[in-house]
């Protein structure tokens, strides 16, 4: 790969971080706003000095909605911050399912705009990957991103883990009708293939799905 594809990746890993903080930003704005409605509505009733049994039932109601939101915003920071943390160190033992599962949590804003599902299929069990969990993760976002793009609303996106020979597999199954893509995928062919070479790992592709094969170890590759 050339210098100037090379400029290309950092460019594109750059922007798929922009991405990820954008979409983090977007969904924590709405917690937010949520219970700033709550608790406003909160307000107005005591301040109207509604203390009757149905009053009671609506705090409540309020005080869970806020409690919940609460909990939504938490989870999100814990997966931006692992996110952030896997960038400290390329060659690292890590969870596939834990890496997959907080990519689609921070990936969820962009698949809720285009009315698209995204599900999961973990492979319980699976041995830790010794890799680079950015890298992979910028991989799967290209290849999701993609098929966000190309699939029509009410579709769905499912994402599978498992286990073949000595190596842990991604799959990625588009479930929907497909439409004309609004705009040419940034990450190229050329691109990704770079990246699975820099992971150990290989690229399968049939009849729209797409899988990855990591080694367990690519510490010696």
């Amino acid at each position: 790969m050339g210098n100037g594809n090379k400029e290309d990746l950092r460019f594109l890993q750059l922007n798929f971080i922009g991405r990820i903080l954008a979409g983090f930003t977007h969904e924590i704005k709405n917690y937010i706003a949520i219970i700033k409605e709550s608790a406003g509505l909160m307000g107005d009733m005591i301040k109207a000095g509604k203390w009757g049994k149905n009053e009671a039932r609506q705090y409540m109601e309020v005080i869970a909605s806020i409690e919940e939101q609460i909990e939504r915003s938490l989870a999100l920071f814990r997966h931006l911050n692992r996110f952030a943390h896997k960038m400290d160190t390329p060659r690292v033992s890590f969870s596939v399912n834990e890496g997959m599962e907080e990519l689609f949590a921070l990936m969820s804003r962009f698949a809720n705009q285009r009315k698209i599902r995204l599900e999961t299929d973990f492979q319980k069990d699976l041995p830790p990957v010794q890799s680079d969990p950015a890298m992979l993760q910028f991989l799967i976002f290209c290849f999701v991103r993609e098929k966000l793009d190309r699939l029509d609303k009410d579709s769905r996106i499912s994402l599978k883990t498992g286990r073949s020979d000595g190596a842990v597999t991604i799959t990625i199954i588009p479930q929907g009708r497909l439409v004309e893509a609004e705009a040419e995928s940034p990450c190229s062919a050329e691109i990704r293939q770079h990246v699975v070479m820099l992971l150990g790992g290989e690229i399968t592709e049939k009849d729209h799905e797409i899988q990855i094969t990591l080694p367990l170890n690519m510490a010696n590759l």
